[in-house]
């Protein structure tokens, strides 16, 4: 997309960032008939500079400080999404809850205010690479040095954020950004918007336009409209996800979203090994204790289910060291690495205790919007609530999409 230099009106034809002739920076060159009027105004400390990206939320600029020219991410929200305070407080609390953490694998914060129009926006770290999501339906299943390196930063993170009593409740590939580095990928988890803290009590935070859980990697308490949700939800979707990474497809699916949850309820995955033969069949038994019915059958946390991972392709040591290790090395490590032979939950399982109790913090598949729906009750200011009614052809749920 070229640039143009709002001074002396240079029209760049690559991503030239500042004016070759004074130093100013420059703005993205609209489409004809799809002016933006943010491009060239000011929100917070940030020039709005380019358009980046649409979602059903808001839009994604890029915007860069006048004097110290950082560049930063604005997320602003639509203006009919902005209209609905029950929207509006999810986006606040996304932006509250990423402000109050300070984890290397959790997307960073740093403005969040009103708009001239009345909407609201965040600015937030502007990340270079690519959703995990795209990944996936690019390239179907993931290289296993990718995988390793993906689920150990992502269960740190995890972790760390179960550690302020912050659930997650919406995670799915498309809010694992990795960003590209020299030694692999960099994690960042995204959108905290749909958050649950562990003594929270009152009304949950659902509303038309808002996502949570997304029906892929919704674990079977919330499927069921159960509210007691806990750190153990999220290991469900990791595991679902760590499933769909080393074979390229979703763990539990179906023709519509009602099938899609009746799987999640009812269901079991196909074993990873028996759609990859290369994979260890130890990794089958992790997957299957992660996307376990009863929660508490499923590994304490989402360290436990990574170190699991780990075994189950004979790695060893922590969740930690592999973290940090460059794709090259673990490509190394597991063409050196032996497997076990049989899955054993108990080898897998030794040393790992449920965390301690959590306290509040201080503040190409289809798309799930392309797949037939069943019919639809929408309950707002209640939460997620699906009940599934096998008669018929009916079907009521309130995930909201």
């Amino acid at each position: 997309m070229s640039r143009k230099c709002p001074n002396c009106a240079t029209v760049f034809e690559d991503a030239t960032f500042f004016c070759g002739h004074d130093g100013t920076i420059t703005l993205q060159v609209q489409p004809e008939g799809d002016e933006d009027p943010r491009i060239g105004t000011q929100l917070g400390d940030y020039l709005v500079v380019a358009r980046v990206a649409d979602g059903g939320m808001g839009r994604v600029y890029e915007g860069r400080h006048p004097e110290t020219r950082q560049r930063m991410a604005i997320k602003v929200l639509h203006p009919e999404i902005a209209a609905d305070s029950v929207a509006v407080e999810r986006f606040k609390r996304e932006f509250e809850t990423a402000n109050e953490f300070r984890h290397p694998h959790i997307v960073s914060v740093h403005e969040f205010g009103s708009t001239p129009e009345g909407s609201y926006f965040m600015t937030m770290e502007y990340l270079y690479g690519e959703e995990l999501g795209a990944a996936i339906r690019r390239d179907g299943a993931q290289p296993l040095p990718r995988v390793i390196q993906t689920l150990c930063q992502t269960a740190l993170a995890l972790d760390y954020a179960h550690s302020f009593g912050v659930i997650h409740r919406d995670l799915k590939p498309d809010n694992i950004f990795l960003c590209k580095r020299e030694a692999g990928d960099d994690v960042r988890i995204l959108d905290f918007g749909s958050v649950k803290l562990q003594m929270e009590t009152g009304p949950k935070l659902t509303a038309f336009g808002t996502t949570l859980g997304s029906p892929y990697y919704m674990s079977p308490e919330q499927a069921m409209g159960k509210l007691d949700v806990d750190q153990r939800t999220d290991v469900f979707a990791i595991a679902a996800m760590l499933h769909e990474m080393v074979t390229g497809r979703v763990a539990f699916d179906g023709e519509n979203v009602a099938a899609i949850l009746m799987n999640i309820i009812k269901g079991d995955p196909t074993p990873a090994s028996a759609l990859e033969p290369d994979l260890p069949q130890a990794l089958d038994a992790v997957i299957e204790k992660g996307v376990a019915k009863d929660k508490a059958q499923r590994y304490p946390s989402v360290t436990a289910l990574a170190a699991a991972t780990l075994h189950a392709f004979g790695l060893t040591g922590s969740v930690e060291e592999w973290a940090d290790k460059s794709v090259a090395e673990i490509e190394l490590a597991l063409s050196r690495a032996t497997p076990p032979a049989a899955p054993a939950f108990g080898a897998m399982d030794a040393g790992f205790e449920a965390p301690p109790a959590m306290v509040s913090m201080p503040p190409d598949r289809p798309s799930v919007d392309a797949l037939p729906r069943s019919p639809v009750l929408l309950w707002v200011g209640v939460g997620v609530v699906v009940t599934l009614l096998i008669a018929a052809a009916g079907v009521a749920w309130a995930l909201l999409s």
